[in-house]
């Protein structure tokens, strides 16, 4: 095992790497997959040093804190200690755990998994299976097309032109969805109070089922029918032939469905 105490600038060719493990405390990472060499760059780094192990091909970068400094640290600092990107093979596993830290993670094709307390996620063309967690800081994917999970108490969830199978849970956070082509997976999507918005395509193909208990539903699709009484409002039917499956439920929020470049109105 071979070991570094990283505590100011600083790059560091990474060799023979088959697994990333990552856990900051407030700053920005940055995992980047690459068919170059890996490596790692350490950009900034205040408060206590970042530590660098490597063992039979697993990279583990970590800063260890004793839970009563973290807690006096995060109150008395604004802004993040540390920015560092690390590059690493297409196929490696990452694994991200950030307190008060936004990550971003880009070009794998290998699973990915990231928890954030507080701080933000940005997954970008990704292709591989990903699981993504944050409290109270926005889960953004891009490209994601591998299948994704992803769960937030209050932040916003947003995915771009991904495709495979969706699952996204959120308490009050917003879902937003907007694939750039048509979904052919299956996209659960469900809230507490979080409003859900889903835009597809016009020659969408789709079984789909839209629930609230007390928020309203519109539906650019007239082919859904529609149920509206007290506690239960209901959109639901078949787009197309109805290969790929939208759920989305929420308590109080609203739901929408929109069709990409219609300029009807919303029933």
């Amino acid at each position: 095992m071979a070991t570094w105490e990283i505590d100011g600038p600083r790059k560091l060719p990474l060799d023979n790497v088959r697994q990333l493990r990552v856990s900051t405390v407030r700053g920005t990472v940055n995992v980047v997959g690459t068919d170059g060499p890996p490596s790692l760059e350490v950009t900034q780094v205040k408060g206590r040093p970042l530590t660098v192990r490597t063992i039979n091909g697993r990279v583990e970068l970590s800063q260890d804190w004793h839970p009563q400094l973290l807690a006096l640290f995060i109150a008395r600092h604004r802004r993040g200690p540390i920015e560092l990107t690390v590059a690493v093979p297409r196929d490696c596993p990452v694994e991200l755990r950030l307190i008060a830290s936004d990550g971003v993670v880009s070009g794998l094709r290998s699973r990915v998994g990231a928890r954030a307390v507080s701080g933000s996620l940005t997954l970008v063309g990704l292709s591989g299976p990903v699981e993504a967690q944050s409290v109270s800081g926005a889960v953004e994917a891009h490209g994601v097309s591998g299948g994704l999970q992803t769960e937030t108490v209050s932040g916003e969830i947003t995915l771009v032109a991904g495709s495979g199978d969706v699952h996204c849970k959120s308490v009050s956070g917003a879902i937003t969805v907007d694939p750039d082509a048509a979904l052919d997976g299956d996209v659960t999507l469900s809230t507490t109070s979080g409003d859900i918005t889903v835009r597809v395509p016009a020659e969408s193909a789709l079984r789909v089922q839209f629930h609230s208990t007390s928020g309203q539903i519109a539906s650019a699709f007239p082919e859904l029918a529609r149920t509206d009484m007290p506690g239960m409002h209901m959109a639901q039917g078949v787009l197309g032939a109805g290969t790929g499956r939208l759920w989305a439920s929420s308590t109080s929020g609203h739901l929408a469905l929109l069709r990409r470049g219609a300029v009807e109105e919303l029933s």
